[in-house]
């Protein structure tokens, strides 16, 4: 997904000479994809972002089932460096399987907004 925004939304931008404003691109170089797991296992979902607002590098965060995980969730579950999601120990039983459902990255850049990735079910096999 590729969104762009009128120059005036975003910082450091110029506008042409004809006045009608540039546009900053802001889009996912990697979403998310897919996954088949098992139990114990370990899941990884990876998303990165990219700009050329020229603000940084996107604030990463991540949801599941449409709730925001916070950075460091527990002890099995914790965002690298990279942004990418790791999940050790995958939990599966008849009545509890909080690992599997629905994931989504949320890039940010300040000033400029937020972009959603595709949504990425995980399943435990």
């Amino acid at each position: 997904m590729t969104l762009c925004w009128p120059a005036a939304a975003a910082p450091d931008a110029s506008s042409s000479s004809s006045g009608i404003g540039s546009f900053v691109e802001f889009s996912f170089s990697q979403e998310p994809q897919d996954s088949v797991t098992v139990r114990g296992g370990v899941l990884q979902l990876d998303c990165q972002a990219q700009s050329d607002a020229g603000a940084g590098p996107p604030l990463l965060t991540w949801r599941k089932d449409g709730v925001m995980l916070s950075a460091v969730v527990d002890e099995r579950r914790q965002q690298l460096a990279n942004g990418s999601l790791l999940v050790q120990n995958i939990v599966h039983s008849r009545h509890h399987r909080p690992d599997e459902g629905e994931y989504q990255c949320l890039a940010t850049l300040d000033g400029l907004g937020t972009i959603v990735s595709r949504t990425a079910k995980v399943t435990v096999a």
